[in-house]
């Protein structure tokens, strides 16, 4: 999308977010079956009269299976971000926080392929200024990923390491080149 004042890129189809929700709710409602079947037919009290903690094991089972589904879920309706104007660039990376990312701290932007999969890279100034956010450990979650997934050549340093924030381009409609290119134009 774009406006006189800024573009956002368009979000293509959620289907990482649903692939991994699927994935998450076969695996853990596999799980949250095998602890009925271990645990169902347990008594609710032992032969002492206490109460039997493996009584309680499918249902608490059960709602760490909610609530470990919490991220997957947010997935589906806090999506990735890219949107820039003249001021900042603005990313969220994965479901938490939406960092602006003014121009002035911004160093240099990147598109860089990591096994088949192409990542927007964003390095910013280190500094006393504090304009903008700062990227944290939360927001490097989608960076992690691409360091773990590349592969370096002997005798070279990790690329994608040299850089603060990272977000999967494919989550986006378009082609990575022409991405990169709506952004330069306000860079």
């Amino acid at each position: 999308m774009a406006g006189p004042e800024g573009i956002e890129w368009r979000r293509g189809p959620r289907s990482r977010a649903w692939g991994r929700l699927t994935w998450y709710a076969v695996f853990g409602g596999a799980i949250v079956v095998i602890a009925y079947v271990l645990f169902g037919n347990e008594p609710a009290q032992l032969d002492s009269g206490r109460s039997n903690p493996l009584a309680r094991m499918p249902a608490g089972v059960a709602a760490l299976f909610v609530a470990v589904a919490t991220p997957f879920v947010l997935a589906l309706f806090r999506r990735p971000l890219v949107a820039a104007d003249h001021y900042a660039l603005s990313v969220r990376p994965g479901i938490l926080r939406t960092l602006l990312l003014p121009w002035a701290r911004i160093v240099e932007i990147a598109a860089y392929g990591v096994r088949e999969e192409a990542f927007l890279l964003v390095r910013c100034r280190d500094g006393a200024d504090r304009l903008g956010d700062l990227p944290r450990w939360w927001d490097r979650t989608v960076l992690r990923a691409a360091m773990r997934g590349e592969r370096q050549p002997r005798g070279s340093g990790p690329v994608v390491a040299a850089y603060d924030v990272a977000v999967r381009m494919d989550e986006f409609v378009g082609d990575p080149a022409a991405q990169l290119a709506a952004l330069a134009a306000y860079a």
